[in-house]
């Protein structure tokens, strides 16, 4: 019973409010998804194949509309111009690691304009604005990608558009583009109707067995603890060519590695590892828990045997469409891994610019992930 009164409180659903132009004046407004009510379905990482087919059987039940979001990161080993010239490549062995949405055919039409739709149906990839600039691509450029099934894809780019219409994707492509690259895990379960009621949220949770699901909607609280997504990483802490070492450890590229990754003692901790951008911050936070008497709850011990900030890998194994960790960044830190952080210390820590792993879908209660640098900067010209 908890199980459906927590359903409720999600009332109605999310997905990202969609500005479509004045082309699109010829699209029926019945064909775009601010017109429905919706619902999102989501966990840590991807669906389970079994949350999946458990979705689908309770949309069947209801007679609702339903579509699956897919990602992955897959590797990106070259840029060619239209004309075959090589506009950038990577270091043998090693690839550049982009984040790819994949959006169903039918689907596309809901949140695209129709331009956007018509050429991501003709399987063609669609770019995000940042990342176009950081690898200085352009429309008709043919993206070189090796897939999780390792395999190799030219595509060419249909077009550039903000990130915050991609979701902050990096790269959108159809269902059928993804499948061949390999991406057939999904994110994300999309439910749309003229209205949604309370029977369809109690049909959903009565039908999947896994009680880790997030159900929201677009008036739903984000969470404080939010993180940056993976192109705004690469602005703020630069980019780097990845060489895989068992699917989920890395080998990240020397030159990126030796003008960035540092090692230095920190109050309380000790010596550490991480990003050159993590000291002041790191050290703001520490000074300030220490200077508020909260020094020993933070254990140097558990920070020194199973913590720790730089560790190149990903979240989860290439194969499975592994994102790349922030620790490979050396923009998060691991303290206290056994004994958790007293509140204090996590509100300090948030006051200088880290989100807490400990309130995500799949808590992450050692995890402190720098976001925002403009913290650490007001706090000490205060």
């Amino acid at each position: 019973m908890k199980k459906y009164l927590f359903a409720v409180i999600f009332f109605l659903s999310m997905t990202p409010s969609i500005a479509f132009a004045d082309e699109d004046n010829d699209v029926q407004k019945s064909n775009r998804i601010d017109n429905y009510e919706t619902m999102t379905i989501s966990q840590s990482g991807s669906l389970f194949y079994s949350v999946t087919n458990e979705i689908i059987q309770g949309a069947k039940n209801l007679n609702t509309n339903l579509s699956f979001i897919g990602r992955a990161n897959v590797g990106l080993e070259k840029i060619t111009d239209e004309y075959g010239n090589e506009k950038l490549t990577t270091k043998k062995d090693y690839l550049y690691s982009i984040s790819v949405k994949t959006v169903e055919k039918d689907f596309v039409k809901y949140i695209y304009t129709k331009k956007i739709s018509e050429k991501i149906n003709e399987d063609l990839i669609i770019i995000s604005e940042l990342t176009a600039n950081l690898y200085s691509i352009q429309i008709g450029d043919i993206i070189h990608l090796v897939g999780l099934n390792g395999e190799p894809m030219e595509i060419v780019v249909g077009d550039i558009i903000p990130d915050s219409e991609l979701g902050w994707f990096e790269a959108v492509v159809n269902k059928k583009t993804g499948f061949n690259l390999g991406i057939y895990r999904n994110i994300q379960a999309i439910i749309w109707d003229n209205k949604i009621t309370e029977n369809h949220l109690i049909e959903f949770y009565r039908n999947i067995k896994y009680d880790k699901i997030k159900v929201s909607n677009k008036n739903s609280k984000p969470n404080k603890n939010w993180v940056l997504p993976n192109a705004l990483v690469k602005q703020m802490f630069g980019d780097f060519q990845i060489k895989e070492k068992d699917g989920t450890w890395i080998i990240t590229e020397p030159k990126w590695r030796n003008e960035n990754i540092e090692r230095i003692s920190m109050p309380i901790i000790g010596r550490t590892t991480c990003h050159r951008l993590m000291w002041e911050p790191l050290r703001g936070a520490l000074n300030q828990i220490k200077a508020e008497g909260l020094a020993d709850t933070l254990s140097r011990e558990e920070f020194t045997t199973s913590g720790g900030c730089y560790a190149p890998r990903r979240i989860s194994r290439f194969d499975a469409g592994g994102s790349i960790s922030r620790h490979a960044w050396g923009i998060a830190i691991d303290i206290n891994t056994k004994s958790g952080y007293v509140p204090r210390v996590v509100e300090i820590f948030n006051s200088w610019g880290f989100a807490w792993g400990g309130t995500w879908t799949s808590p992450d209660e050692m995890h402190f992930e720098l976001r925002d640098l403009s913290a650490s900067v007001s706090k000490s010209s205060s």
